[in-house]
């Protein structure tokens, strides 16, 4: 059926091409401007003879035939398979080393890419009549170079029979301006079987010939002059995007340009929180780097779930350990600390409230006093609910620490501003839960009554 496809195509294409030139020439008619007949042959959508203006210049008489070509080739398809495969085959024609032969016996060699980056007519001259324009055959798999590194359109071209390096830079667009010193190139250069490969080191002044297959890098130093930022945010005077070099500036520097902190700025709780972009790459998944984390591990299965929770906010938020207090105070190993590229430092407010929720009867923030113990604050949100437990624990703001209200003391641990107090649900006891824990309990003695059993048994033999 693909076959058929495009054999069938063409033929009924020509006809319904040449009556639309021709209506389309026919308009030209009306206004005086004589036409000519062009012919088009081999590797082209179309072959055949067909009317131009004789006002056309080459590019524009292919362009008018190609776009025609390839709408009427696309409309008579529906399947989208087809419509892939027929597109694909479309973007494959060849648009240099074009030979124009005229009546007269004239040969011209035309390269209408060329033409298209340089203005050069010579690659796209008027049309004449009894003009035969022949494309050559073009394999995308063996009729191409390569060309990459410091040019401004690293691509794959069509090769074209005399070309030089001097042309891969022209079909490239020049040597991008934002690398410097750019003066030599290597030609990577495969021998018939594939099985050898030959660099070539080359000046690109030398403007070599290249050949089939070519794959051209142009060399040069990686240009890192990057828009390198550390995105400052919350109670400084200056916030913003502050730029910063590439590996380099420090926290200290960052936070001057900011022009420090405000007076309400809580340095007790500012983080600095890592940029992951590193992490976000062609050879890296989150899902890669957790079964690294965990490919020799001994964890069991209860440790396994705790640990991938740290590994997410690992990855999702990877905070930088530093003391701001001492970053303002000048202490010289926390004022060293190097930011990077997507950094964000975050400096938040004073806070002198205390959240309280859980199951209490009305959760929210209430007034920090210092000294009041979590009983003050549960009080302050209307008490304990119904079905509160027993089971009560502060979780401090910054680190998200939990501990149980009831060790508080035996740590040393008092409540500050920014805390919070978390109240559980009481486990309903009902029916059937007191039966899954009487089955629980009952395996339980079953277990050690047979265990028992079988040592006295050993003990007899």
């Amino acid at each position: 059926m693909k076959k058929v496809l495009f054999l069938i195509v063409p033929l009924i294409l020509i006809a319904s091409l040449n009556a639309q030139t021709n209506n389309k020439i026919a308009s030209g008619l009306t206004t005086g401007i004589p036409t000519i007949s062009v012919t088009i042959g081999g590797d082209f959508m179309v072959t055949g003879t067909f009317p131009a203006l004789i006002s056309e210049r080459a590019d524009a008489f292919v362009t008018r035939m190609f776009n025609q070509a390839k709408e009427n080739m696309l409309a008579k398809i529906t399947d989208p398979y087809q419509i892939e495969q027929l597109e694909k085959k479309i973007a494959e024609y060849p648009f240099r080393d074009i030979t124009l032969r005229r009546s007269s016996g004239e040969v011209l060699k035309l390269d209408l890419l060329k033409f298209r980056l340089t203005g050069d007519f010579k690659d796209n001259p008027y049309l004449r009549n009894d003009d035969v324009l022949i494309f050559p055959q073009y394999d995308p798999k063996t009729d191409f170079f390569v060309i990459s590194g410091a040019v401004n359109d690293p691509n794959t071209y069509q090769f074209s029979p005399g070309d030089k390096l001097s042309d891969a830079l022209l079909l490239a667009q020049g040597i991008n301006k934002a690398y410097e010193n750019v003066k030599q190139a290597k030609i990577y250069r495969l021998s018939y079987n594939g099985e050898k490969m030959k660099t070539i080191e080359v000046n690109l002044s030398d403007d070599v010939p290249l050949e089939r297959g070519d794959r051209i890098v142009v060399l040069a130093q990686d240009n890192e002059k990057k828009n390198f930022f550390v995105d400052v945010i919350g109670e400084v005077n200056m916030p913003g995007k502050i730029p910063i070099t590439k590996d380099k500036t420090t926290i200290r520097q960052v936070l001057k340009q900011c022009d420090w902190f405000k007076d309400d700025a809580d340095l007790s709780k500012a983080e600095l929180i890592r940029s992951t972009n590193a992490f976000k790459s062609l050879i890296f998944s989150d899902q890669i780097e957790r079964l690294r984390m965990l490919r020799m591990s001994t964890l069991i299965d209860e440790d396994t779930t705790y640990f991938n929770v740290d590994e997410m906010l690992r990855l999702m938020r990877g905070n930088g350990l530093v003391d701001f207090d001492k970053v303002q105070a000048g202490d010289s190993l926390e004022s060293s600390f190097i930011v990077r590229d997507g950094d964000v430092i975050y400096i938040p407010p004073k806070v002198d409230l205390v959240y309280i929720f859980g199951q209490i009867n009305s959760p929210g923030y209430a007034k920090y006093v210092k000294g009041e113990d979590y009983n003050y604050y549960i009080q302050q949100a209307g008490g304990l609910g119904e079905t509160a437990s027993n089971d009560i624990y502060l979780i401090k703001g910054k680190s998200r620490a939990w501990y149980n209200v009831d060790d508080l003391d035996k740590k040393n641990i008092s409540i500050a501003p920014g805390d919070f107090i978390w109240v559980s649900k009481k486990t309903p006891r009902t029916f059937w839960y007191e039966v899954a824990r009487a089955s629980q309990l009952a395996a339980v003695i079953t277990a050690i009554a047979t265990i028992a059993v079988l040592y006295f048994q050993y003990r007899k033999l």
